[in-house]
């Protein structure tokens, strides 16, 4: 037999091994999480489904089909079904695998005896974590569910300061029948640490700046740091304080971290590693849209002044249809991180077919922070004009002065700052202007945002509103940047950015009235991606509201600062329902 016909009969074997590892294997019987733990645990899919593997031989193909049944009753005995019956069908000839599951009656909770002790029965976070426990007695056995509630709590534990928690008693006894089950779990939650000292230190091996390393006053540092030495530890205190620094323009990098722990004094200490950012920053950016067609600016900031923290920004830009300047000049007061005066000047000049916008403004704000809400006193001068021309070639010139005193209160409650799963957010605006004051019309108006987010399933629902209304005499115009428009990403989707509005002389202005509300469902897939439906409906009008609706899918991917947002929606009042990409980042309250 020469060479050519060993060859031969090599590639045939070959072959035939590479038919017999392209088998395909399915579970009748079971599905969702069952499915994927059965298929997870089932060496024989894993082996099929490998391609980076050589083709599987005979002896080795019998050894895994031998552990399938008693493979797959292992996975399923964590949710509770421990009377599986697992058969292969060879109804359809023996090339594919094909098992049939008979989950019969799962265990079903007997008892169950959860103790927190006397210490953590006064904790609210640890009694919201008895309330939630997803077992409950007559309920199938779900070791899943009781494994992943045994390390929250531990994981709350940790979170709030109660470093020696553990389990004095953790177990499920299941009858000889596998019929019951008995949960007995005793926590103990040991002493709560408190914070000891606290320590600041500068890191300036990259600054040559000397009034860099000067660094701020002691007065400025304390309003940003929020934890104190004595008070009780938390995770989520040390986060705040790390991002009410870096929120501030001083530093480039802030690290706030807890020491190593004191068993004895029940303390444990925090060290504050502070980076200081240049004080002098340039910038340039430059980039297009359908809407405003080739945009760019550019700005400068001094983020450091002096020891007091006063800091200046500068920017300037413009594009096919805009051009803006603005300065700001702010001073932190030492109270709070939010606490500021700001003072600012800027001018904005927008183009369009038939009409033309320039303001001119100068203003104060004072911002502070009182019972966890924002407030922010206003009071604005401004100067506008603005031209429309009619459809006689004519031109209608309306000038403004305005003398706008304004509130603002913020108020924001959710139980995760980047990605909560419940919570509101709430934000509201009153401002006017009189004629006895100096402006040129009597004008109040009110304006409202509110979102609330809470759980359904395994996903969340997220509603939202945006509420406006002016009071001005009939006979007054208007001015263009009091006024309201809808559409776009946080408006109605589908629709273009700001094109609902009131028409006139077929183009669309401002409006008085506005109103926006949205309902959105968000479901969770995997690695940070979820997918979202919406529906939102909203007009921007003067009398008479006439919705425009716009309806929807997106894709959210959690990112370690927010999330990102592609929304893919169809304008539902507009002839074709043309579909619109929106696109978005940031917070989801």
């Amino acid at each position: 037999m020469n060479m050519s016909h060993y060859f031969t009969i090599f590639a045939l074997l070959l072959l035939s091994l590479n038919s017999a590892s392209a088998r395909e294997i399915r579970f009748i019987g079971v599905n969702g999480d069952l499915l994927l733990n059965v298929e997870r645990h089932v060496r024989l899919v894993k082996r099929l489904r490998d391609k980076n593997i050589g083709p599987m031989l005979e002896g080795e193909q019998r050894r895994l089909e031998s552990r399938v049944e008693s493979e797959v009753k292992q996975a399923l005995e964590p949710f509770g079904y421990y009377n599986v019956e697992v058969r292969r069908d060879h109804s359809q000839g023996t090339k594919n695998y094909r098992y049939l599951i008979a989950l019969n009656k799962p265990v079903i909770v007997n008892s169950l005896k959860l103790e927190l002790g006397t210490m953590a029965s006064s904790v609210v976070e640890f009694q919201d974590w008895l309330n939630r426990f997803p077992l409950s007695k007559g309920l199938p056995l779900n070791q899943v569910l009781y494994s992943t509630q045994k390390k929250a709590l531990l994981s709350t534990a940790i979170r709030l300061g109660f470093f020696d928690a553990q389990y004095s008693e953790s177990k499920i006894v299941i009858n000889e029948q596998r019929t019951l089950a008995d949960i007995s779990l005793q926590f103990v939650s040991g002493a709560r640490y408190s914070l000891g000292d606290i320590t600041i230190d500068w890191n300036l091996a990259s600054t040559s700046d000397q009034k860099s390393k000067q660094g701020i006053e002691q007065s400025i540092l304390d309003s940003l740091i929020t934890i104190k030495p004595g008070q009780s530890y938390t995770a989520d205190s040390l986060s705040k304080t790390q991002r009410n620094l870096l929120a501030t323009p001083y530093f480039s990098a802030v690290d706030v971290r807890a020491g190593e722990r004191e068993p004895q004094a029940l303390q444990i200490p925090v060290k504050i590693t502070l980076t200081p950012s240049k004080r002098k920053a340039y910038n340039f950016a430059i980039g297009a849209g359908t809407d405003t067609g080739i945009r760019a600016s550019v700005g400068y900031e001094n983020r450091r002044i002096n020891r007091q923290g006063h800091n200046i920004s500068i920017r300037a830009g413009g594009s096919e249809i805009k051009r803006t300047a603005i300065l700001n000049y702010r001073i932190p007061l030492a109270r709070t991180a939010s606490d500021s005066l700001n003072f600012f000047t800027s001018l904005d000049e927008e183009f369009g077919d038939t009409r033309r916008f320039q303001s001119a403004r100068i203003g104060s704000e004072w911002a502070f922070e009182w019972r966890d809400s924002l407030f922010k006193l206003g009071l604005v001068a401004s100067r506008e004009k603005f031209i429309r021309r009619e459809d006689d070639l004519s031109e209608i010139e309306n000038d403004t002065d305005l003398i706008l005193p304004s509130l603002f209160w913020e108020r924001t409650k959710g139980d995760d700052v980047y990605f909560p799963t419940k919570g509101w957010s709430a934000a509201a605006t009153v401002r006017g202007a009189s004629q006895s004051i100096g402006s040129d019309i009597d004008l109040a108006q009110a304006i409202f945002k509110g979102k609330l987010l809470r759980p359904l399933g395994s996903g969340r629902v997220k509603l939202r509103v945006h509420l406006a209304g002016s009071i001005i005499d009939d006979a007054a115009d208007l001015p263009e940047s009091l006024g309201f428009l809808a559409g776009g990403d946080d408006s109605v989707r589908g629709y273009d950015f700001e094109s609902i509005g009131v028409e006139r002389n077929s183009e669309i202005n401002v409006a008085k009235n506005l109103f926006v509300a949205s309902i959105e469902y968000e479901h969770p897939i995997k690695n940070g991606f979820a997918l979202a439906a919406f529906l939102d409906a909203g007009d921007a009008f003067d009398s008479g509201v006439e919705l425009n609706k716009g309806a929807g899918l997106g894709l959210r991917w959690r990112l370690p600062f927010g999330a990102l947002r592609l929304d893919a929606a169809s304008a539902l009042d507009l002839e074709g329902d043309p579909v619109r990409l929106h696109f978005s980042f940031g917070t989801d309250l």
